[in-house]
């Protein structure tokens, strides 16, 4: 027999604030058991963790709690106004006490469940992939003020968005709508769990988008920005919120693979916290009313009396000219700003270069600037990773039902997405991105290729996901036997 049991904490208190908080924030808990496994769902509003601390909550609390650490899923929602890493690793034995205390109730209060689940094709309505190429330039990535044509699609001629720093290429591809029609994760889901008697115990919901809505107004032409921040729990919060309302029980958000994708947001007006917030609310509402609706036409029984948890570890490669030390990131980081500002200020000033060389140098000009705090503040990385290049990633699978559920590393792609799916035929398979762990952006040979924002944030190489995939192709093909 399965039971569930669903709630929530506030990790606020946690960490040392550097803004008020508009929302409070939490961690949302989903506790399953069948027989003797346990599956523990827990979905942060916050930025990003170090796989350290990650590792850390999962073996602490599955001690306290008696749960494998197997069975944990440490999911974060990418909210851009929350906590990131330093203040995650401040917070982490607090989060863990918390955590254990509430994790403890849910074992005690789990209870006979039946779902009803939705499937939703949510198409391009709500969101786009906001990478493009650019004939005779290269990859480009719009984070906002992306337009909208008559029917919705979205489409700019606006080389200022593009992160191109002061070059303006000027070029006949731009002389027309550039359109943004790459491949996004269209599909969503809502699953409603209730006991024997009809009463909602929690529901639990899935899509694919950037939570950057509420700083919205930072990459708007204002003054006072530094003022602005506020801690907010993003269209996510917002949306479970409003499932909470409607169905009753606690509502768990989990975000799908989502570094190339964002939110069909505004732009215009949008100067100010207070109106960044008002886009998050109208987005999380938009996004309840769709899956209501759906839930309302298309739900069925989830059939499936099964529960089965695994963690999967692969190592992969890191690029080769990431430091090789954290004091190698520290004490060379000047030099290498210092060398690339000069190769950028050549570069602008050498009419000879295409405008693909310049978009490279520019690509390097931010990969650069990026290097040392994607070794240290951003991924955690320590010496012998650094050393090694040797990256170890923790892989959460769940099976729940005829769903399986598979964790991926960092900011993954849309392509993951697809590859899962595709390769992994025997249960309806449901992505979720940034678990166990923040590796910053999972660059794929394409995106390599393409060059753009994803390319300068990311440690991986041509092989790394390829790596990845050919290690995860046995282990999860002999986890979906039963």
């Amino acid at each position: 027999m399965s039971l569930c049991s669903f709630g929530k904490f506030s990790i606020k208190g946690t960490f040392t604030p550097v803004w008020p908080y508009h929302t409070d924030l939490y961690c949302r808990l989903a506790y399953f058991k069948n027989g003797e496994e346990q599956a523990l769902f827990c979905a942060f509003d916050s930025l990003g963790t170090w796989a350290c601390d990650a590792r850390k909550f999962c073996k602490e609390l599955g001690e306290a709690c008696g749960i494998p650490a197997k069975s944990i899923v440490f999911h974060e929602l990418q909210a851009h106004a929350a906590p990131y890493t330093d203040n995650m690793h401040e917070a982490m034995d607090a989060i863990i006490a918390r955590a254990a205390e509430a994790v403890k109730e849910l074992q005690k209060n789990a209870v006979p469940y039946v779902c009803e689940v939705s499937e939703a094709y949510f198409g391009t309505d709500c969101s786009f992939n906001r990478e493009q190429y650019v004939e005779g330039l290269g990859g480009v990535t719009v984070w906002t003020g992306m337009g909208f044509d008559e029917n919705g699609k979205p489409c700019t001629q606006n080389e200022g968005i593009m992160l191109l720093r002061e070059y303006r290429p000027h070029m006949e591809v731009l002389e027309k709508p550039l359109y943004f029609d790459n491949l996004n994760d269209p599909l969503a889901y809502l699953f409603v769990f209730k006991d024997t008697e009809g009463k909602v115990l929690g529901t639990m919901s899935r899509f694919a988008a950037h939570p950057d809505v509420a700083v919205l107004f930072e990459l708007r032409p204002v003054q006072g920005k530094s003022e602005m921040y506020r801690y907010d729990f993003d269209w996510p919060g917002y949306l479970s919120t409003k499932l909470e309302e409607d169905f009753g029980g606690t509502s768990i958000y989990l975000n799908g693979p989502c570094g190339d994708l964002s939110t069909k947001k505004g732009y215009d007006g949008i100067d100010d916290f207070v109106a960044s917030d008002k886009e998050c609310q109208r987005l999380g509402h938009w996004f309840a009313e769709k899956l209501e609706k759906s839930f309302a036409e298309n739900r069925r029984v989830m059939k499936e009396d099964f529960l089965k948890t695994e963690t999967f570890t692969v190592t992969v490669p890191m690029r080769e000219d990431m430091p090789r030390s954290v004091k190698e990131a520290v004490e060379d980081h000047a030099r290498l700003c210092a060398e690339s500002d000069e190769k950028y200020k050549a570069a602008l000033n050498d009419p000879s270069l295409t405008p693909a060389q310049m978009k490279r140098v520019i690509d390097d000009w931010y990969k650069s600037h990026y290097n040392r705090s994607m070794a240290t503040t951003i991924c955690g990385f320590d010496d012998e990773t650094l050393a090694t290049r040797k990256v170890t990633i923790d892989i959460p699978c769940v099976r729940l039902g005829d769903y399986l559920f598979v964790g991926v590393p960092g900011e993954s792609l849309t392509e993951l997405s697809t590859w899962l799916r595709s390769t992994f035929t025997g249960a309806k398979t449901i992505p979720l991105d940034q678990c166990n762990g923040y590796y910053s952006y999972m660059a794929t040979p394409r995106s390599l290729t393409l060059g753009g924002y994803t390319y300068w944030c990311s440690w991986t190489t041509r092989d790394t996901i390829p790596e990845m995939q050919r290690q995860l192709v046995p282990l999860i093909r002999g986890f979906l036997e039963d």
